[in-house]
């Protein structure tokens, strides 16, 4: 199953016709709509942290979500130093990166504004959209920001509740730009905010039907026992990376995936341990070299 979690159903009108979304009262107070023969279940979680929080946890603990399945958070942002007269500000992106009303970006990293406690999606699946920082904020952005991230209210509320259910991998943050600041300009509408979405709405359900794809190609191969055979090879090398949780569903769907495009992991392991690589003398070096490892692989 893929949970789809957005704010508001202004947001979310284009994604439920395109993908033939029906509301499912089973799961009131929460306002969902699924369509279970695609496998999507999309939640109208309401805007900010409390909200988003609540809705995420509740549903994926009702439906028994687990690292099967896929989180996704799509919806508009605030931009930072994005309006022209912000060009010459340091955005820590540059003037030729900046962001424009309507872009589409997958965020590869959250920060909590609140706690100052930062997030990273496991960003695994190809996309066709560019990456930029989030900060996540219980209030609107009152004015462009100097550092060029993006801006919501509800992303780093969704993560921390998800991942409960989901590995980083397993999570991803999609979000379109509607303004930059609320400071003196007119107030968002509903028009806007589903206009602004409705532009990429092809194109998210394109990529939640590859991500469903993709999801079946890895279970028939766990079905098939590919990696079931190395289990042991799995086991030491989770040994040899002193591999939390976490980091063990990573390592484990790094590998699955290169075992789908056919690449030979098993040899490339055999190399890392030949040149010392392998194994690793604490976590802390394991953390560095399962992230090389991820480059190697995917």
């Amino acid at each position: 199953m893929i949970y789809v979690m957005m704010a508001l159903y202004q947001e979310a009108h284009g994604l439920i016709r395109e993908l033939e979304l029906k509301k499912n009262t089973a799961y009131a107070p929460f306002e969902v709509f699924d369509n279970e023969s695609a496998g999507i279940r999309l939640v109208v979680t309401g805007v900010g942290e409390i909200a988003a929080a609540a809705a995420t946890a509740a549903v994926c603990a009702r439906d028994g979500a687990d690292a099967a399945d896929f989180l996704i958070n799509i919806g508009c942002c605030a931009a930072g130093c994005c309006k022209p007269a912000d060009r010459d500000m340091d955005s820590g992106y540059g003037a030729a990166h900046a962001a424009q009303t309507g872009d589409l970006y997958v965020c590869h990293k959250i920060t909590e504004q609140a706690t100052g406690k930062t997030f990273y999606p496991d960003i695994l699946y190809r996309h066709p959209w560019k990456e930029r920082e989030l900060v996540t904020g219980m209030q609107p952005l009152q004015r462009a920001a100097a550092h060029g991230a993006l801006y919501d209210m509800e992303a780093a509320a969704v993560y921390q509740a998800g991942i409960r259910f989901f590995s980083p991998d397993r999570m991803l943050f999609l979000k379109v730009v509607s303004d930059f600041g609320v400071a003196g300009q007119e107030r968002m509408t509903a028009e806007t905010l589903t206009g602004l979405l409705e532009q990429h709405v092809k194109e998210i359900a394109a990529f939640l039907a590859n991500l469903r794809e993709a999801a079946d190609e890895e279970e028939t191969l766990r079905n098939d026992g590919i990696l079931q055979e190395d289990e042991m090879v799995l086991e030491r090398l989770f040994a040899a990376l002193h591999c939390s949780q976490t980091m063990r569903a990573s390592a484990r769907q790094y590998i699955t995936y290169a075992a789908l495009t056919g690449y030979d992991w098993k040899a490339e392991l055999k190399e890392w341990y030949a040149r010392g690589l392998l194994p690793c003398k604490d976590r802390r070096e394991g953390k560095v070299r399962l992230e090389e490892l991820k480059q190697v692989l995917l």
